[in-house]
């Protein structure tokens, strides 16, 4: 009976150990792939223009359609470079109009044209 039940247990661990490994090591899929074709930047200054965003023309994921989505960047959004199979830190400035992004969004969707949301993460994809 002590066999079985260390058998059961070490059977349970490893099923534990290979989820974590694919859970830690998978990418989060995008909610948005497409291309930059503009870039806001906040000016300090301006009172009606305090906070980063891009435009962004692209699939969302589910819809077969191409939308422009004005996406929201905050001190919170996670802005990566993709290099091969490494993704480096980036910044705002390093996003240039014409690049290739995937966008993962985090809070609802501002009814307004061109739809507006915040972005959790940004992925710069190399072209």
């Amino acid at each position: 009976m002590k066999i079985i039940t260390l058998f059961a247990i070490l059977v349970v661990l490893m099923m534990g150990v290979v989820y974590g490994v694919m859970f830690a090591t998978g990418e989060e899929k995008a909610d948005m792939n497409g291309n930059i074709i503009g870039i806001c930047q906040a000016d300090p200054q301006d009172e009606n223009n305090t906070q980063d965003s891009i435009l962004v023309e692209g699939m969302i994921t589910g819809n077969s359609q191409t939308h422009n989505l004005s996406v929201k960047v905050n001190k919170e959004t996670v802005i990566l470079k993709k290099n091969g199979n490494k993704r480096d830190n980036a910044s705002f400035t390093d996003m240039k109009t014409g690049d290739k992004v995937a966008v993962m969004f985090t809070g609802p969707f501002l009814e307004s044209y061109p739809p507006q949301t915040m972005a959790k993460e940004i992925v710069i994809i190399p072209s």
